[in-house]
Order: structure tokens, then sequence, then C-alpha cells
């Protein structure tokens, strides 16, 4: 199918993305002007890591739907809208872990009546809901493949693809979303828990990329043909080994699968298996766009008072946006957290604001975004807020101790940060602060750098209109420093934690 420039722009602006348009690798059109990402996703991950109120003392991920979940999502929503997001992709609404076996039973009518709500905010606000219902062949399936044999693999978690069966449940499954829900489309992900390693799998596929590639296509081809409209988006995490790269056979699968979706996001969370160098030529390559999610991000702690934490990184993902964009790349699967936390919300609509503008400065998007939610009240209290983030962001990243965080972990320098452990039932330590990210010279750097932001903001507080955010990020630097003082005093580092000559050293 021909699309006229003027059409493309008329879709792209309208956020009429999808097989709908016929247009797959939209990114390497001749003529476009429109810079910005066709792609602009905000991953607010499991339905309640966008929640507002912490949950202390439940395991991740935190699966129930109720109303300050729901007021959580559109929260969220507010500031995505705001910002220039055009999709949403929330995960859990049906299922934690396991899909019943009669699949309807999944969600009662008040679960069906808060998703329902949820759908009809985003598109009020003009955007467009992905999500993923389960994984392909593994994740949310367990309960299934128990109650029947004729699926199972090696793994309990894990469906055998060569069985007919296998398809059918996992079409039921999508089938059921599109039959009953106004989503617009689907995050399609089949690595997350491995892949089907019988013989028989093994034999038919050596290697993992070609397997799951085949898995997640023959998913698309199910979609497109019920639902031709549907938005895919497909994840590539966990293809492949982290680290290693993916050689040329390995891309020409990837390649393939690019027909089949409308986005190949390689998220990057031990580095891109793409990596930089090589994304331009292989973009070109790709019938789809290709994104990344943002370079650097914080998995919010779902145990963890909201305002616990203040880490910005602007400019950190401001310069991978931009890089990417002229690499080729035209989506970003960039990961949301509650917007109660001051740090949290500037850094996702910093994010919908770059990608709206990619070849604007980030000091210039960062100094938009806060103007617009801080209102200052004079230029001179702006640009202290400005250096307070930068601040922030620099005192803490800068510090990382790559070569020990290689050391212990060999697969790349983390796209994803944990604060704290993922799982657990009750709140846990604050693992960002220690080794391999921080040592004692790190840590006090990163101190005096968030008592100096600390002292700047009680300076210029009242010249702002800016609806007690600052008060926020003084509470999550006070409580970044207890955190840092607690580590520093178990580990004997006095340097870090006395502070008796406070004058003189801060």
């Amino acid at each position: 199918m021909h699309i006229r420039r003027r059409d493309f722009l008329k879709l792209s602006s309208a956020g009429g993305l999808g097989m709908a348009a016929g247009l797959r690798n939209e990114q390497a059109a001749p003529g476009i002007s429109n810079r910005e990402y066709n792609y602009r996703i905000a991953f607010d991950v499991w339905i309640n890591d966008v929640r507002n109120e912490s949950m202390p003392l439940e395991n991740w991920p935190y699966g129930v739907l109720d109303d300050r979940t729901v007021d959580g999502i559109i929260r969220a929503l507010d500031a995505q809208a705001a910002s220039g997001y055009n999709i949403i992709d929330p995960i859990g609404f049906w299922s934690t872990y396991g899909w019943p076996v009669d699949i309807k039973s999944a969600a009662d009518k008040d679960r069906i009546r808060r998703i329902n709500q949820i759908l009809k905010a985003a598109h009020d606000r003009k955007i467009k809901v992905i999500t993923f219902p389960s994984g392909i062949m593994n994740w949310g399936l367990d309960e299934i493949i128990k109650q029947n044999p004729a699926v199972q693999s090696d793994n309990k978690h894990i469906m055998n693809p060569l069985r007919e069966e296998s398809w059918q449940w996992g079409y039921r499954i999508f089938d059921y979303v599109m039959d009953n829900y106004d989503f617009d489309g689907f995050h399609l992900e089949s690595a997350d828990q491995g892949r089907c390693r019988t013989n028989e799998c093994m034999e038919k596929w050596p290697d993992s990329v070609a397997y799951h590639c085949y898995v997640t296509g023959r998913m698309a081809e199910h979609i497109r043909q019920k639902k031709p409209s549907a938005l895919l988006i497909a994840t590539i995490q966990n293809f492949s080994t982290w680290g290693q790269g993916l050689n040329e056979a390995q891309k020409a699968y990837l390649v393939d699968l690019s027909k089949k979706v409308d986005c190949l996001v390689d998220q990057g969370h031990r580095g891109t298996y793409i990596p930089p160098s090589e994304q331009p030529s292989f973009i070109k390559s790709l019938h789809c766009a290709y994104g990344t999610s943002g370079g650097i991000w914080v998995y919010p702690p779902q145990r963890w008072d909201r305002n616990r934490w203040f880490l910005p990184y602007t400019a950190r993902c401001g310069k991978h946006i931009a890089d990417l964009y002229n690499a080729g790349g035209r989506g970003i699967m960039y990961y949301q957290g509650p917007v109660v936390n001051a740090g949290t919300e500037v850094n996702i609509a910093f994010g919908g604001r770059i990608m709206k503008k990619p070849d604007r400065s980030i000091d210039d998007v960062l100094s938009d975004t806060l103007e617009a939610l801080y209102r200052p009240k004079n230029q001179a209290a702006h640009r202290k807020l400005i250096g307070v983030f930068q601040t922030a962001e620099a005192s803490y990243f800068d510090q990382w101790n790559e070569q020990e965080i290689l050391g212990q972990d060999k697969r790349g320098i983390p796209g994803e940060l944990h604060l704290t452990n993922l799982f657990g039932a009750s709140p846990g330590p604050a693992t960002y602060l220690m080794e391999p990210y921080l040592n004692t010279a790190g840590r006090l750097k990163y101190k005096e750098g968030l008592v100096s932001s600390l002292r700047i903001l009680q300076d210029v507080e009242a010249q702002f209109d800016d609806r007690d955010r600052i008060g926020r990020i003084k509470e999550g630097i006070s409580e970044a420093l207890v955190d840092l003082n607690n580590i520093a005093k178990a580990k004997g580092e006095k340097e870090v934690w006395d502070d008796s000559n406070v004058g003189r050293r801060f």
C-alpha cells in the first residue's frame, strides 16, 4: 500500500498508529518533516507501579485492581497527556501469575468496570492503550499448564509451542481481551521466563532468537487476522544473552519479525542487543519502527513510601533519546512510576516532552518541564531549581563505580535500576546506595550533592506556586540522607555519617 506524505502526517499527528494505516517503517520514509517519536509509550508496567501509596507488606507485583489503582493510573494519565505521550502500556489487568482455565472468571464485574474506566480515561485524553494479557507461551499460564498435560514442556511455567493445544490456549486469552474490551493493541513478550527446552524444541530452534521470533510472530499474525487495526509492540528482552549482541543470522530473524509488528523494542535492561554503532544500519533493514526504554530508568520500589527517594535522570535519558532519534529510532517505551514522587513526575514529564521534540537541548526541555510544573515567580528561582535537578542527578550517577558493577555482573551496566530488592514481604534496604553502585567516596559525594540541593530548596521554596512539589522533593532528599547515613554508620564510614563539622564540610 502506498501512503502519501500528507496522509502519513495526518495519521501521525492524530495518533493513528497501527496496521490500519498499512504503515510499517515510518521512520525511513523520505521527506517526513515532523521530527518526533511516533511511538511515545508510557510503560506503566504493573498496574500498581503508578499507585500513589506504597504497599509495604505486599510481594511484587501487587495485583489488586481497586479504586486507588485506578486513581494512580488516571493521575499518571494526566501527566502523560500533558507532556505528549500517545500510548500507555499497563500490565496486570486480569492475571498476575495464572489465568483461570475458564479465562473469563479472571475479571469480576467490579474489575471489568475499573478496566473500562481506565480505557475511557485514556481515550478521552487521546491516548491509545496497549496491554500484556499474558506472555507468549509463558507468564500467566501456570494453572492452564498444570491442568493440561498436552501443553506441558520441560518447565512448569512454559508451554510447548510445538503443540497446537498450546496455541489454542494462547489465542483464547488474547481473543478474550479483543472480544470484551476496547484496547488498541498489545505488548507482545515471549522471553521473560525463558523458552521451551524440550529436545524437540531445541532441535527445531537451537537458536533462542529464532525461537522467540517465531512464537512472537505467530501470535502477531493471529491478532492481525482477528483485529487488523491492532497496534503491536514487541519487546525483545531476554531473546539472547545480555552483553553478547546479536549475530547476522539473529538480526535476520528480527527483520522477519519486523514485518508482523509496529515496533520492536530493544529495551536495554543491560544495554541494547543492537549497540549504538550498529543501530543506524540495522534500523534501515527493518519493516517497522525500532525503539528502546530510554537508556536508564528507575523501577519504582513497591514497598517503599512514595516520597522516600529523589532521583532525576533527565540528562541521561535525554542524551539517549536524542542519539537514538538521529540513528533512526522512532519508539520509546518509557518507564513510569508514582507521580506523587516529585523526581518521578519530572522524569515522566521530561520524557514525554523530549520525545515530542528530540532536537531540542536537554536543558531547554528540563527548563520548560520545571516551569510548567513548578510555576516559578522569578527567573532566579527557576534557574536554581534547574540546578537542583541537575545536581541531584549528577551527584549520584557520576559516582557510579562502573568497574565494580561490571565485576559483580558481567552482563553490563544496568539500564534498569532497582533502588531496593524487587521481591519481599517488607520494605527493603536502599541497595542503590551501596556497592557496587556507590563506595565510601561515592556515598560522601552524593550526600554532599543532596545537602547542597536541600539548602537551595529551603532558600527558594516560597518563590514557586508549586502545590507542595518542593515539599515532596525535600522529603525525598531527607529520606535519602537517612539511608546514606544509616549505611555509612553500619559500615563505619565516619567521613560520611559524622556531621560534627557540617558547617565546614557542607
